[in-house]
């Protein structure tokens, strides 16, 4: 039920609001790799692996359609 819910929150926001929360999102992941190496962990599992390559592209697609004028604020 929470996953259905999830989906259509997405849905609802839209891509370019997506796309603008990717972009903040992407370069906080440097405080949890921090986080993590200073606790001993291992910084990404298999599965934060691939959520963070998608967190990544789609912040560099908010970026450069900010900067092109495709996503406006």
């Amino acid at each position: 039920m929470a996953t259905a819910y999830v989906l259509f929150l997405f849905d609802a926001a839209g891509v370019k609001y997506l796309l603008l929360c990717t972009i903040i999102l992407a370069p906080l992941t440097l405080l949890y790799i921090k986080a993590r190496s200073e606790q001993g962990r291992r910084i990404f599992s298999p599965t934060e692996i691939a959520l963070f390559v998608l967190i990544v592209a789609a912040a560099v697609v908010g970026v450069v359609g900010l900067w092109s004028g495709a996503i406006t604020l």
